[in-house]
């Protein structure tokens, strides 16, 4: 029987009478060949207190949740966790590459060095301000082409692109999960990235339409993890910090930044193995206090972990076309961008962040102040 790395998720977040016992998820070794559910009402039990003793536990998280208070607010990453980013580029140029070699005479071994270069320097950048989206990728592909097949440059980003945006669609079960969620609590979009490269996949994708707020750390003075991000998505919503939760893939922006916004919880969606590149975060490479309340394989079951909400909301479309008029919502999205430019950088009118939620801070020693420096997306 071989070992095999394994989440144990339970079906409602911990109780405060609860947090000095294991939290609820458990990421951990066993010789198993199954993945099994451990509900908290029964961790009391024998065999359940067998099984925790085994375990490794992500002590210390469990101190920030506190489930007596409602959960409003649901703030969701967008690169790999709404969308897979990385396996839809990677993808793309697979597909890009079979191109190269059927139609173009390229060999395999030149076609997949070719798009493994393009996605590296993609990647590594993958807007320039001073240039149009497409003329910056054309570049891009035409800077990794052989000198025989740099005329292709223009045809193969149009191909890759659509290649792209087809493999980074919402699958039917997460827009099913994002329309029920947004019947009890508020969406919002936080992501670190460049305003013009992240607004064409909210765009393309039609994301608009499932989330109250959407962030871009380019259009901002804060990217994750500083947790003034955090706080403007707060603002926007109307809510305060200690009543949302934060999923994303990543630790050190993510989670930390979720944690150190004094959020009411933070779930962590690691990425697959074969999915990670060097630079990819684990519990080991953060500080001891970044440590997720949760921890989940796929986004779609970020449901199961929240507490009951009793809470209605109606967005209907009329709802939505009468802002201001009374409507039990009074729907209104809030976003970074300027929709009088096609993407145009926009900085919204909000107060002093800092001052407004700090209070509610446990130690303020471990919240960062820092700036927008990062040029990826998450």
């Amino acid at each position: 029987m071989s070992t095999q790395t394994f989440f144990v998720t339970c079906c409602s977040l911990v109780k405060p009478a609860e947090r000095d016992t294991p939290p609820c998820i458990y990421n951990t070794t066993h010789q198993t060949k199954h993945t099994f559910v451990l509900s908290i009402q029964n961790r009391k039990s024998p065999a359940c207190k067998k099984k925790i003793k085994k375990m490794s536990t992500f002590r210390g998280a469990i101190k920030r949740l506190n489930c007596d208070s409602k959960i409003s607010a649901i703030f969701f990453d967008l690169d790999n966790t709404l969308i897979a980013t990385r396996k839809a580029d990677a993808k793309a140029c697979s597909k890009v590459a079979d191109l190269l070699h059927r139609e173009h005479g390229l060999s395999r071994e030149i076609a997949t060095e070719t798009t493994t270069d393009y996605l590296t320097a993609f990647r590594r950048c993958p807007d320039n301000p001073d240039m149009a989206l497409a003329q910056w990728r054309s570049q891009l592909w035409q800077d990794v082409l052989p000198v025989t097949h740099k005329h292709l440059a223009s045809e193969l980003y149009g191909r890759w692109l659509e290649w792209r945006y087809r493999y980074l669609a919402l699958p039917a079960e997460l827009q099913t999960m994002l329309q029920t969620l947004r019947l009890q609590y508020l969406l919002g979009i936080i992501t670190n990235g460049p305003t013009a490269a992240q607004w064409e996949k909210i765009d393309r994708l039609a994301l608009n339409k499932y989330f109250d707020c959407i962030l871009v750390s380019s259009d901002l003075p804060w990217a994750k993890p500083d947790r003034n991000i955090f706080y403007a998505a707060c603002h926007y919503l109307g809510v305060p910090p200690g009543q949302c939760v934060m999923i994303g893939d990543k630790l050190e922006t993510d989670i930390q930044g979720g944690i150190e916004a004094n959020l009411g919880a933070t779930v962590w969606l690691p990425l697959p193995t074969e999915q990670r590149i060097a630079g990819d975060r684990t519990i080991k490479d953060v500080p001891d206090h970044v440590r997720p309340d949760a921890i989940v394989d796929s986004v779609l079951k970020l449901p199961a972990l929240l507490p009951p909400s009793t809470s209605f909301r109606v967005r209907t479309p009329a709802a939505q076309s009468n802002v201001g008029s009374g409507d039990c919502d009074n729907w209104e999205q809030k976003t970074t961008r300027n929709r009088a430019a096609q993407y145009n950088r926009i900085l919204p009118e909000i107060p002093d962040l800092y001052s407004t939620y700090s209070s509610s801070s446990n130690d303020s020693s471990q919240h960062s102040n820092g700036s927008n420096t990062s040029n990826g997306s998450s």
